[in-house]
Formats: structure tokens, C-alpha cells, sequence
């Protein structure tokens, strides 16, 4: 899957994410279902082109600087049990970054790297998700910094607390 592929795939999934909890009782059957909430993360189920997909998320518990405007900042991982790419992990930071930058993040002291494309960041190579995903289960607390287009500075702080669960979990309901 292409990286513009994999964001329009990604984009349609937080569209269908962001609208459960409007959703009419009728449209219910074809958004996320929730498969639970595991400490700091939140996992769920979808359908996506006839493909059972699961992803979990969570949101920053510290965003820096506070005297910005962000819209919707969190970080997910999504488990595709049919896809070359099983398992990807993304970042959305609320603003557009600065073009062809790069997000550092930090997990307790291991380092990772995140390309980025508008408002959102993955991880460059596909072989890099299975490493950053070990290093969220065995980890306590991740930091990730980025620069917006307007040249801002932030960081976001993520409890790691329940992202093994969550992650055990959409695992056993996607396969």
C-alpha cells in the first residue's frame, strides 16, 4: 500500500471513527464498534472495503505549548489481519505540520523517527511499526515533538498504560 493509499484509507477510518457517537441507530451497523477501553487506550472494530480492520487510540495527556490551537490529537495503531501492512502505526497532531518535516518520538529511551504528510505522521518503513509497537508495550510514557507549517514547536505526552491490552485485544478480534 502506497503512503497516499494507506492516509486515504486511514482518513476514511477516522471519518467513520469521528461519527459513531453522532450516528443514528440505522448507521450503527456499518461504523466502529467498541471493543473496549484498556487504561489510557480505546480499541474498536471496523469494516473497510468488505475487510475486517481493528485500531485502537489513545489521546496526549499532556499537549505543550497550551496557548495554541490544535484540533484532534491522538496517536493509533491499526491492525489489518488481510493487508501486506498488518499493523501501522499513525500519528494525528491537530494541525498541518511543516512540509517534509520529521516528528521525533520518544519512548521511555527508545528513539523512532515519523515522516510526515499534512496534519498526520507514520513511520517511513513498514519494518519500523513492529518495533515502535514492542517498544509501546514494554513502555511507560512516549513523547512525540513536531513543528507545525507556522514554524510551532509542540510536543504530546502519551501514557502508554493499557495499550498492551488494547493491542492484545484488537488483535484476537480481527483474526
Amino acid at each position: 500500500m502506497t503512503f497516499s493509499a494507506a492516509k486515504t484509507s486511514f482518513l476514511s477510518l477516522l471519518t467513520g471513527a469521528f461519527l459513531i457517537s453522532a450516528a443514528p441507530a440505522e448507521a450503527a451497523k456499518t461504523d466502529p464498534r467498541a471493543l473496549g477501553t484498556f487504561k489510557d487506550w480505546s480499541a474498536y472494530t471496523w469494516a473497510e472495503e468488505g475487510q475486517k480492520i481493528c485500531y485502537m487510540l489513545s489521546r496526549p495527556i499532556k499537549s505543550l505549548p497550551t496557548n495554541v490551537r490544535r484540533g484532534d490529537i491522538y496517536i493509533m495503531v491499526t491492525y489489518r489481519p488481510k493487508s501486506r501492512i498488518k499493523e501501522e502505526v499513525s500519528h494525528v497532531t491537530g494541525y498541518p505540520y511543516k512540509d517534509k518535516s520529521v516528528v521525533d518520538v520518544t519512548i521511555d529511551k527508545r528513539k523512532f523517527k515519523m515522516a510526515t504528510d499534512g496534519d498526520a505522521a507514520w513511520l517511513p518503513g513498514a519494518d519500523m511499526d513492529p518495533k515502535m509497537i514492542s517498544a509501546m508495550r514494554s513502555g511507560s510514557k512516549m513523547i512525540i515533538k513536531g513543528t507545525s507549517s507556522r514554524g510551532t514547536d509542540t510536543t504530546d505526552t502519551y501514557s502508554l498504560q493499557g495499550f498492551t491490552a488494547a493491542h492484545k485485544q484488537i488483535r484476537k478480534s480481527c483474526n
